[in-house]
């Protein structure tokens, strides 16, 4: 694998080929960001250049170590990749056995672990030793949706990596050029990416159907908006009903009221369900700029709280008692 192969993040591969190039390598490193951005396959073409066997910023892709590399079986890179809810002090002791064994093949050896906020305090405790005094041949590299949810004192003690959201407009300009998108079917797949590619892509293909949940979501927006019977059990109910998917609701229902906003400012360039305009001219219509915008605020902090693991219920009585609140005051 090459750096070309993962859209965006420039300013890290210029830094990770430079570490490479210069064999100027620390013993931990840390790759922070939201899920999709290439944390992971960064960390596997980082490692592949640091063994591979003609020395550069990129991997040569032809010596026997980058065909190992490749392959997934270079005995030298080992990944701790579990799609469980915890990485438990024994998954720890697995890669720490290994950690002071000599490299089979190459004059270092890399461990590579996903998810790494999800290990358990004792887990965690058990790596920290190793990461205090690690052997000289070894390189760690942490891959993390959140640093904060890693110990302070394993975080202080790697080089720190953010992997950051691609931008609306490359997303929309990937889509168009190579997955044959319509302009106005770009600009509402990059609208709903959250700046990562291949979300918008499972979209498009519908492995994960938001535009089946963003129609019924504008079903109650337009119950809401045309001042019909707007009760809280029922919208309540479907938010229970849905609670797997109740960021993507959540973030549906701020873009839609961003819209109309956007539609009454006359900064039409800017609507990102332009295939619903019809629907953005109408509910402009039957509110004004301020409840709009204050729908759009309780909405955002409703969407803060569940991501910061506030109670469910309580969240969306709030949201729901102060949507009617705006509505009919």
């Amino acid at each position: 694998m090459q750096y070309s192969l993962i859209i965006g993040q420039d300013n890290i591969k210029k830094h990770l080929k430079q570490i490479a190039e210069s064999n100027q390598i620390s013993h931990g490193y840390i790759f922070e960001g939201p899920k999709g951005t290439g944390k992971f396959d960064m960390a596997k073409i980082f490692a592949q250049s640091i063994l591979c066997k003609i020395k550069g910023p990129e991997p040569c892709e032809i010596c026997s170590s980058c065909i190992k590399a490749n392959s997934g079986n270079h005995p030298d890179i080992q990944y701790l990749d579990l799609q469980e809810d915890s990485i438990k002090r024994q998954d720890i002791d697995s890669i720490l056995n290994k950690i002071y064994t000599k490299p089979y093949e190459s004059d270092r050896k890399i461990f590579i672990i996903n998810e790494s906020q999800k290990m358990t305090v004792q887990a965690a405790n058990a790596f920290l030793k190793t990461l205090e005094e690690p052997p000289e041949d070894t390189i760690i590299i942490l891959i993390t949706t959140n640093i904060n949810l890693l110990l302070p004192t394993i975080a202080s003690r790697c080089q720190y990596f953010r992997f950051e959201e691609i931008s609306f407009n490359e997303i929309q300009r990937i889509l168009i050029t190579d997955f044959n998108s319509s302009e106005s079917e770009a600009i509402l797949l990059a609208g709903y990416s959250k700046g990562i590619l291949q979300r918008a892509i499972n979209i498009k293909n519908k492995t994960f159907d938001l535009l089946t949940l963003r129609n019924q979501v504008l079903e109650i927006i337009d119950e809401l908006m045309d001042g019909g019977r707007f009760t809280s059990f029922k919208f309540e109910k479907y938010f229970d009903q849905n609670k797997e998917h109740i960021e993507e609701i959540i973030e549906i229902m701020m873009i839609w009221f961003r819209d109309v906003l956007f539609y009454k400012a006359d900064l039409k360039e800017k609507i990102i369900n332009i295939d619903k305009i019809e629907w953005v001219i109408k509910h402009s219509k039957k509110a004004n700029n301020i409840k709009c915008a204050e729908i759009y605020g309780h909405l955002q902090m409703t969407y803060e709280d569940i991501n910061n693991n506030s109670n469910f219920k309580y969240a969306i009585d709030h949201l729901l008692f102060k949507i009617q609140e705006v509505r009919h005051g």
